[in-house]
């Protein structure tokens, strides 16, 4: 019995190592900042699709950001997705285009969006590339300058730096330093070695023909699924972190719930589907995509860290905690290695002090994947402005 638990606490702590050490090697190519980039050597016919679910409240916010960064060069365009308040009227006083949209059996982002681009490809002139931002998000002034040069440049499909907002609650710092891993120092170390990145789902940009021929997705995280199409038709996500992009989080653990269960959920029913994408590209040599896929594939820090932590106390048990702690020690240098290279603030990493009640909750969250297996349906994050 000794011997099984040993060896369980050896596979489970190699499967952290391998992640931790690969996660720290990215988070080291990160460290030096981006250095300048070239301006778009022509003007880029730019739609920016806004997919809102009764956003009456915030999407004035949004608009705002979006308008001041289309600087009247791009349409911005709010689809209103079965809708209970007054979104679509509070979009349409703001200036831009509003469609709305009801169909209760075909509700979520993915709909959403399809709806948006089945409208596009009916019009006579249509975009040379279209953006992607939630109606909960704010914009950097210069993110159509920047992805412009980026497509300018050659890129099929660019992913933004999409940070979390600004909140001070101990939770939203927690998020905060989690989405400066995983969506700046990461992608980022990807970036530099050429290798492609998972698209986020806000804030990112694909040309036209790209966006025509395989935006929708499927289930509630449309953004993976939309990384792995991509992959299987060997386009590379690049990344771009001079711009950004930030979204709402939750500041409370109820609404966090909701959350991070359509999070987890879907990008854990997309495992298997992603190891396939990985073989594909892996076995035609093309590695910039076949590491995208393997991103959609990698377990989330929390889950990391619940069997790290799971994989060293049976190790000790057993007395094979050598590659248990190796793996400890590679998840401990990754979160350093990260925040220094995305310049987290100080005020955020002291939040790390509230880690253990989050990992509890997300222990609470993996539990409840476990009870109720499947992509489940889509379900609005409650918002506690």
């Amino acid at each position: 019995m000794t011997g099984l638990i040993g060896g369980l606490a050896i596979m489970a702590g190699g499967v952290v190592l391998a992640h931790g050490s690969a996660f720290t090697t990215l988070s080291a190519l990160a460290l030096k900042r981006p250095g300048p980039l070239s301006p778009a050597t022509k003007p880029w016919r730019l739609v920016i699709i806004v997919p809102a679910h009764d956003e009456e409240q915030g999407i004035g916010r949004c608009l705002d950001s979006l308008k001041a960064a289309a600087r009247d060069c791009a349409e911005i365009l709010v689809v209103a997705d079965n809708c209970s308040d007054g979104t679509a009227d509070a979009a349409r006083a703001c200036g831009v285009t509003v469609l709305e949209r009801s169909d209760r059996e075909r509700r979520g982002k993915s709909f959403a969006l399809a709806y948006a681009l089945d409208t596009l490809a009916a019009r006579e002139e249509k975009p040379d590339a279209v953006v992607f931002v939630d109606a909960d998000t704010i914009v950097d002034e210069e993110l159509l300058e920047v992805l412009s040069s980026r497509l300018d440049a050659g890129a099929d499909s660019v992913q933004v730096h999409y940070r979390g907002d600004s909140g001070e609650a101990p939770l939203t710092r927690l998020r905060r330093l989690a989405f400066l891993l995983i969506h700046y120092a990461r992608p980022l170390g990807a970036e530099r070695l050429g290798l492609g990145t998972g698209l986020k789902g806000n804030g990112m940009a694909l040309t036209w023909a790209v966006a025509r021929s395989g935006a929708e997705g499927h289930g509630i995280t449309e953004d993976a699924a939309l990384t792995l199409a991509l992959a299987r038709r060997g386009i590379r996500v690049a990344y771009e972190p001079r711009t950004w992009v930030e979204g709402y989080m939750a500041a409370g653990y109820d609404a966090a719930r909701t959350q991070d269960d359509r999070w987890e959920r879907g990008r854990l029913s997309l495992m298997a589907e992603a190891l396939r994408a990985f073989g594909a590209a892996a076995a035609r040599g093309d590695l910039p995509t076949a590491w995208a896929a393997l991103d959609v594939a990698s377990l989330p820090l929390s889950l990391l860290v619940l069997l790290s932590a799971a994989s060293v106390g049976a190790g000790a048990l057993a007395g094979s905690a050598t590659v248990p702690l190796l793996g400890a020690a590679s998840i401990v240098s990754y979160v350093a290695v990260g925040l220094v290279a995305a310049r987290a603030p100080l005020a955020d990493v002291a939040a790390l002090t509230s880690a253990p009640r989050f990992l509890a909750h997300k222990l609470g969250v993996y539990a409840n994947v476990l009870r109720r297996p499947g992509s489940g349906a889509w379900q609005r994050t409650s918002r506690e402005h």
